[in-house]
Parts: structure tokens; C-alpha cells; sequence
């Protein structure tokens, strides 16, 4: 895929926005997002290995993950692609310190991203996708708890994030 191609793809899905602001706009689709400084694998290992295994269920298993940095975006350079495992995720983020810079990762089929930035890691996907993911992590009310404890927005809450986190898992409640 073409770094222009690209770049449409995951501004037709996701803004650059930031919590406390929503930055989904595909209609139809969810998301759900961890503090990626509390993991080694920048996010609950459990919330990979169901992202991963509904991807594989979904997809033909040997399709692979792409993956850019927003530097590489930026630099018009093509996406690299990794087998859809943690183990290849966390080699290529490990090479050169990727971790330390911005990523989206993204199926072929484009039905999911996730976003790694800095503080965030958010994983967006179509309704029906995120619906299998979260049924994996033992439903929604559970996810919300995960993601508040990850955040903990105080009880004034004064940013927002609680807001945010409704606002990205709306879709699952329709």
C-alpha cells in the first residue's frame, strides 16, 4: 500500500485527537485503550492474544500485520508487515527502540488499527471485530474497570478521561 493510500486509510478511521477527545470517526466502529507505560508489551498481554486470535479467526491466518511509525508516515516510506503474533510485534518495536516512537498497526483487510503513542495505546476496530475481542475479555463491564484502573481518572475526574474511554467503547453498547 502506497504511504499516501495509507495515510487516507487511518485518517478515515482515526483523527489525531487525543484523550480526553475521541479520535475514532469511522462510523460503526470501537475501541478500547490502555496507559502503554504500565506494560512491557505497551498493553494488557491478555488484550493482545484476543486481538490477535480474532484477527487470525477472521482473516486468513498467514495474513500479515502492517505496521508504520509516524515518522515513516511522515517520510513517505512504506509500511512494514509482521506475522500476526506478539512475538514479531515485540521484535519489530524492539528493533532500533521503535517503542520509543508512534505507531499504528493495521490489518490487511483494514477492519482494525491500533495506535501506539507516547502514554496511549488504542486498539479501534469495526463493531464486530471489537465485539469478539471484548466477548474474549469477559465483556465490556469488566474492559471499563481494566481501562479506568489503567487511567485512574480520580473521582472529579477533572481531564475528561472517563468521557473519553464511554465515548471510544459507545459503539459497543448500540
Amino acid at each position: 500500500m502506497s504511504d499516501s493510500s495509507l495515510k487516507l486509510k487511518l485518517l478515515a478511521v482515526l483523527s489525531d485527537a487525543q484523550p480526553p477527545d475521541n479520535p475514532i470517526v469511522a462510523s460503526g466502529w470501537a475501541g478500547i485503550a490502555f496507559d502503554r507505560n504500565r506494560y512491557a508489551d505497551l498493553a494488557p498481554a491478555d488484550v493482545w492474544e484476543a486481538w490477535l486470535d480474532v484477527h487470525k479467526q477472521q482473516s486468513c491466518p498467514s495474513d500479515a500485520i502492517g505496521m508504520a511509525s509516524f515518522e515513516d508516515l511522515a517520510a513517505g516510506k512504506e509500511e512494514c508487515r509482521a506475522e500476526p503474533t506478539r512475538d514479531s510485534l515485540r521484535r519489530y518495536w524492539m528493533e532500533d527502540e521503535r517503542f520509543l516512537r508512534d505507531h499504528y498497526f493495521f490489518s490487511s483487510s483494514f477492519n482494525w488499527v491500533v495506535r501506539l503513542d507516547q502514554d496511549v495505546t488504542l486498539f479501534a476496530a469495526e463493531r464486530d471485530f471489537m465485539r469478539e475481542v471484548i466477548d474474549r475479555l469477559h465483556g465490556l463491564n469488566g474492559v471499563m474497570e481494566r481501562m479506568v484502573e489503567d487511567f485512574d481518572p480520580g473521582e472529579d475526574d477533572p481531564v475528561g478521561l472517563r468521557r473519553f474511554l464511554s465515548d471510544i467503547t459507545d459503539e459497543l453498547r448500540r
